[in-house]
């Protein structure tokens, strides 16, 4: 092997060239390891009971609302779900009584109404609301009459009379001086919890 001598510093450097050549060879081609890089860390946060929501629970369905009318103008609402009315007793309670005349005269004799077709007059006589009904069945009752023009708020009468329980056929009636502008007037007729049984409709002519 061809050695080499160098002087440094005082010294003698003995090299061999192949060996050297070799050591570097092997180092270049040795290859090259290199630390992992870290993982980047997760935080997992703990489950606790406090935060878990529990699931929404189902809203029910609104209740569908309807708004019931009833007879003489009076109003209901009853609330309800696909099932009956919730209507108080009262309120859904209709009369035992039956109508069987109900009409309007001059005057009353013997228990019978004295009936014209001519208008009645506006000069404060006696007008006569005459009114027949039946009541087999329910107790004792009472009823009202008014007169009411068409076309206008105008109202008179308000009288309350007296119906039997258990009878077939009662006969009563009411009348009013204060019906003083002509025009169409009707005597209506109510049930004591405010249901309308009948109407009639009659002219009154000026005085």
């Amino acid at each position: 092997m061809a050695r080499r001598l160098l002087k440094q510093g005082g010294m003698k450097l003995c090299l061999l060239p192949s060996l050297a050549i070799l050591v570097f060879s092997s180092a270049c081609n040795a290859p090259r390891t290199e630390p992992p890089s870290p993982k980047p860390a997760v935080s997992v946060a703990p489950v606790t009971p406090s935060t878990l929501r529990p699931a929404a629970a189902p809203v029910p369905a609104a209740p569908v609302v309807n708004a019931v009318t009833l007879t003489g103008g009076s109003t209901a609402v009853a609330a309800h779900a696909g099932a009956a009315s919730a209507l108080s007793p009262r309120q859904v309670a209709e009369s035992s009584l039956k109508v069987k005349r109900f009409v309007v005269a001059a005057g009353v004799k013997d228990r019978e109404p004295l009936v014209s077709r001519d208008p009645l007059p506006a000069d404060g006589s006696a007008i006569y609301a005459f009114v027949e009904l039946a009541n087999p069945l329910g107790e004792s009752e009472n009823v009202r009459i008014t007169f009411e023009r068409h076309g206008s708020s105008e109202r008179v009468g308000e009288v309350t009379l007296p119906v039997p329980g258990n009878t077939a056929r009662h006969r009563t009636w009411a009348f009013t001086r204060f019906i003083r502008t002509a025009g169409v007037w009707d005597a209506v007729l109510w049930s004591e919890n405010g249901t309308e049984l009948g109407r009639t409709s009659f002219e009154i002519k000026p005085a």
